[in-house]
């Protein structure tokens, strides 16, 4: 198997890679909490530049009423499945 070795330490054996960049880093260069390698991509501002995906607030909203309505037309469909059968 291929060995890689840190981009920066070419002495190390590299232990991760970069979430930015894809380089291969070691223990040293590796920052675990962002996952980007400490030396380059941080100092460059990646981790300032990393946006949460936006949530699309009004589908969330759409979904759960379509739920809410679906599980109301279940309800009503077996109540008077229940009312029908029962006679």
């Amino acid at each position: 198997m291929t060995e890689f070795l840190c981009m920066n330490h070419p002495d190390k054996q590299a232990v991760a890679q970069c979430r930015r960049c894809g380089k291969p880093i070691c223990e040293n260069c590796y920052d675990s909490a962002t996952g980007y390698c400490r030396d380059q991509c941080i100092n460059n501002g990646a981790v300032s530049s990393i946006h949460e995906p936006k949530k699309n607030i009004l589908l969330q909203v759409i979904v759960a009423i379509l739920a809410i309505i679906g599980g109301l037309a279940v309800l009503l469909i077996t109540i008077c499945g229940a009312f029908l059968l029962s006679y």
